[in-house]
């Protein structure tokens, strides 16, 4: 995560096609962040027209930890590459990696969150 002070908005998605869809598809601010199946995706751009980079963080509500086991650049990747590393993901395949290290993001549901300066 390269945002220690940002503050994102988790919002649920169906499968990792949906998942896949939205991270292609559209540019999205900076607080953006969707959950999918005990993982989330948290928008780590540097800027609103910077590559958009994703922090993926394995949950761990039940121990209040959250790890990121890696960071992907959907921005290079068009849709079918983004399924395949979004399952490569929900499949554990990062979680013991040399990569994963524990973070503290900040995270919020929709009517927790409202509107910050990253949704202007």
């Amino acid at each position: 995560m390269l945002h220690s002070n940002r503050v994102w908005c988790v919002a649920p998605v169906e499968s990792a096609e949906d998942l896949a869809r939205k991270v292609t598809e559209t540019t999205w601010c900076g607080c953006t962040a969707f959950e999918l199946s005990g993982y989330a995706w948290l928008n780590n751009a540097t800027s609103p027209d910077g590559a958009q980079d994703f922090a993926v963080i394995r949950l761990e509500p039940t121990e209040s930890r959250f790890v990121q086991v890696e960071s992907i650049t959907f921005s290079w990747c068009n849709y079918e590459r983004a399924v395949d590393l979004i399952q490569h993901t929900l499949r554990g395949a990062h979680d013991d990696s040399d990569f994963a290290h524990e973070v503290s993001p900040v995270l919020q549901t929709p009517a927790q969150h409202g509107r910050c300066l990253h949704c202007a």
